[in-house]
């Protein structure tokens, strides 16, 4: 049986836990992991995500074990953090216990999406689902209220949402800033601002890019994105060293989105480096993280031009 999944991150409760493809439940939810997932069954994952519902995952499913036979194993414990696998009284392990569960997704065939699918009217008219939308109810209204309980999908659910999922990602292409030799001196800020924006694992962790070139009082947010605590991420390019000005206008950035979305927002500047001078100054900054970008050098053949 293939599922789809909808969660809600809790900072104490983290689960799904993606970056080890685990999945725990309890109750009636846990007896339904463990009697109707096989091994090389599809479990995908849907949250909201800016307003909007999202697809951000799938299992392919490994395995499912009641979480105190598994907490019981030593090298299950050492791997995995999974909440439902802490602080099992395994010696006096009640018969509810069978209850809870613990979802194993294969680490090859699992994928955590780089950019969410959005889980759209379109989206589900191609699935079986059967959903009916109706005037008076928006369309992430009507989806989440259809699925906010667990759904069972077909075989013909797995392919259409593996294929969307190809479609919507080859809009995005893989980041790269390629650059000759010569080139390099020539890269402009909303170069390394589109690589970014394309790429933002690298400036940290399940960041989903927010917006671009957001107005606010005082100039234009380069790119902010947005962390799966629901928290934001405001990050400025300058090209060349960085002094104070930077530092007060990033500042000046995060104080303002905070008082509009009263989230937590921290501040990153990525540029070449810090002036000489700031050093002292910039690295006692707190909730700011500077990042420089550089260049990787590569050899390629020679090709000898007509």
């Amino acid at each position: 049986m293939h599922m789809l999944i909808p969660y809600v991150y809790l900072p104490r409760h983290e689960d799904p836990l993606f970056p080890e493809y685990t999945y725990g439940d309890t109750g009636a939810r846990g007896r339904k992991l463990i009697s109707a997932l096989e091994s090389g069954d599809f479990v995908f994952f849907h949250t909201t995500l800016r307003g909007s519902k999202h697809i951000t995952a799938y299992y392919v499913v490994d395995r499912v074990m009641e979480s105190a036979r598994a907490a019981a194993d030593p090298a299950i414990r050492a791997k995995y953090s999974n909440p439902h696998l802490k602080a099992r009284p395994i010696k006096n392990a009640s018969p509810r216990l069978a209850d809870d569960a613990v979802l194993f997704g294969d680490p090859i065939r699992s994928r955590i999406l780089p950019r969410a699918l959005p889980f759209d009217r379109a989206l589900a008219k191609k699935l079986s689902l059967n959903i009916s939308f109706h005037p008076g109810k928006t369309d992430t209204q009507t989806i989440a209220s259809a699925t906010r309980a667990w759904r069972e999908l077909t075989k013909r659910d797995v392919k259409t949402l593996l294929r969307e999922i190809n479609r919507w990602e080859a809009q995005f292409p893989r980041a790269t800033l390629a650059r000759s030799t010569e080139e390099v001196a020539e890269v402009l800020e909303r170069d390394i601002e589109a690589y970014l924006a394309l790429a933002p694992a690298t400036l940290g962790k399940d960041l989903t890019l927010w917006d671009r070139q957001f107005p606010l009082a005082d100039g234009r947010a380069d790119l902010i994105f947005q962390d799966r605590h629901e928290g934001f991420l405001i990050v400025e390019v300058k090209l060349g060293q960085i002094g104070r000005d930077a530092v007060i206008q990033i500042r000046q950035y995060v104080k303002e989105f905070k008082r509009r979305t009263r989230n937590n927002v921290r501040g990153v500047l990525v540029c070449a480096g810090v002036l000489p001078a700031y050093q002292d100054e910039i690295s006692k900054q707190k909730d700011l993280t500077v990042l420089t970008y550089g260049w990787r050098m590569h050899v390629q053949p020679w090709v000898r031009h007509a």
